[in-house]
């Protein structure tokens, strides 16, 4: 019984007892055992804790950490609608770091008394209207901050890309490459600051490299590194219709990278996941690349280069990387708008994928220890 019934049941009893009801003799002490119904049991004690949200379903908060790189913090009470969820995530995104959380070093790029709302949510896009008191951040603090506003929405599972507004109308957002776009964004594009910002230094001297190897990582210790097995996707601009014009490999600190540069019009989407085995788009033949599984990577938004008036990626192929993580690299075609490749990987690790711009290119790096 609650504490609200006991009480409410000991009101009836005092009640009772002032109208008459006989009472009998002296009081003597009952056994708990001759209490009927449990009353002599202790009541529960309430709690004010709320069933945690799992960890697949839940939305975070992305808030800057004490190295530069965003961290998510669990804001999300996984109660009401989409809108209502994601309405609290950004309410408490706006509210920025607690007094723990600053004592802890976390901060916000956001400025004080930002003020963000969700326009609503169409089909996987969340629009979302901001209004500031005061100016909003320039140059790499702007950035961060629409970093910390789209990393938190697409956290919420069903929301899959941002578009900004102000008062209602379309704004243009700054790319990590400091490039503005009216696109819906995507969380890949902001990927790259969920790792902390490089350090800076004097330039080294640049060495040419052969255009099938992307550079490799300067000596510094690791950068965190969010991955996982789970497929990754995300939808196109619209309209788009890009062609690869290169495939770049290269082996870094903790993981191997493969680049697909694109050239054309809008901005290619992606879907990247393990298969049990490499098969051609058109055909449905086997298609042969060295490894112990296969990571299978679907550019979508591509057109044929008759279409785009851009040339294709003439080879090598399968290009050879030989790393801990990425064995081979093998295109496969163009078809239905997608451009298909495999990654031959020594078994299922992590990955992780995210846009870059200047030029245009998507990133799969695959981490060397699962």
């Amino acid at each position: 019984m609650s504490r609200l019934g006991a009480a409410g049941l000991l009101g009836v009893l005092l009640t009772a007892t002032a109208c008459g009801v006989p009472t009998g003799d002296d009081p003597s002490t009952i056994a708990p055992s001759d209490v009927p119904y449990g009353l002599a049991a202790p009541a529960p004690r309430a709690t004010a804790e709320q069933t945690p949200v799992p960890r697949e379903e839940a939305g975070w908060a992305y808030l800057v950490g004490a190295d530069g790189a965003l961290v998510p913090l669990a804001r999300d009470s996984g109660a009401g609608s989409p809108e209502q969820r994601l309405g609290m995530l950004l309410a408490a995104l706006a509210d920025g770091p607690t007094d723990e959380e600053r004592a802890r070093r976390l901060s916000t790029a956001l400025p004080a008394g930002v003020t963000l709302s969700v326009g609503g949510i169409d089909g996987a896009t969340a629009t979302i209207d901001l209004s500031a008191a005061a100016p909003l951040p320039s140059g790499v603090a702007s950035r961060q901050a629409v970093a910390q506003i789209v990393l938190t929405a697409t956290s919420l599972p069903g929301v899959e890309a941002v578009l900004l507004t102000s008062e209602g109308e379309p704004v243009e957002a700054p790319l990590p490459s400091g490039a503005l776009t009216d696109e819906p964004l995507l969380p890949a594009d902001y990927a790259v600051f969920l790792s902390p910002p490089p350090a800076t230094g004097p330039a080294a001297p640049a060495t040419p490299r052969p255009s099938t190897t992307e550079p490799q990582a300067s000596p510094t210790a690791p950068r965190p590194f969010v991955a996982d097995t789970r497929p990754d996707t995300a939808v196109p601009s619209a309209g788009a219709a890009v062609t690869v014009t290169d495939v770049r490999v290269g082996q870094h600190e903790g993981f191997d990278r493969v680049v697909f540069v694109v050239d054309g019009a809008g901005l290619p989407g992606w879907d990247v996941r393990y298969v049990p085995e490499a098969r051609s788009a058109g055909s449905g033949l086997p298609v042969e690349v060295a490894g112990e599984a296969v990571l299978r990577v679907v550019l979508t938004g591509v057109g044929l280069p008759g279409d785009t008036g851009v040339a294709p990626y003439s080879g090598p192929d399968p290009l050879g990387l030989g790393g801990p993580a990425v064995d081979e690299v093998s295109v496969d075609s163009v078809f239905e708008g997608e451009l298909v490749a495999f990654l031959g990987t020594a078994a299922e690790r992590p990955f992780r994928v995210y846009r870059l711009q200047d030029p245009s290119r998507v990133v799969v790096e695959v981490l060397h220890q699962g």
